[in-house]
């Protein structure tokens, strides 16, 4: 009798060590945001640890081989990252990572600015 007790003990400290475990799984978010002429994806992973980040900004406009330099700076609730590039097709990619930071709320916005050819527009990335 006292073998059996034993055993239903070990299953029980066992089925919550997993339970315990799934809590800190991979968390995924998508943000997505646009102004006028500008439209942002931002993809975010999360774990227990470290968060990972990849996205694009896309120009709407018809003229999008002729846009020059671009600058863009995308800010979180914990800090940001900025970039000045040419795009590809009116395309901006960028990626950003930490590991042992403060992670993005999902309930909160990123922040984007973006300038070119002497204009700026500022949107929110908001989680969809």
């Amino acid at each position: 009798m006292k073998l059996r007790h034993h055993s239903f003990v070990i299953v029980l400290i066992c089925a919550l060590f997993l339970l315990s475990s799934c809590s800190e799984q991979d968390k995924s978010l998508r943000f997505e945001g646009e102004s006028d002429n500008w439209k942002s994806q931002y993809f975010l992973t999360q774990d227990k640890d470290s968060e990972d980040g990849e996205g694009s900004i896309i120009y709407k406009g018809s003229d999008k081989d002729n846009i020059g330099e671009v600058t863009y700076k995308i800010e979180g609730q914990n800090g940001g990252f900025s970039g000045s590039v040419t795009p590809i097709n009116g395309k901006i990619s960028f990626n950003n990572g930490c590991i042992g930071c403060a992670k993005q709320d999902s309930n909160r916005p990123f922040h984007v600015t973006v300038k070119w050819d002497g204009k700026e527009e500022k949107f929110d990335l908001k989680k969809k």
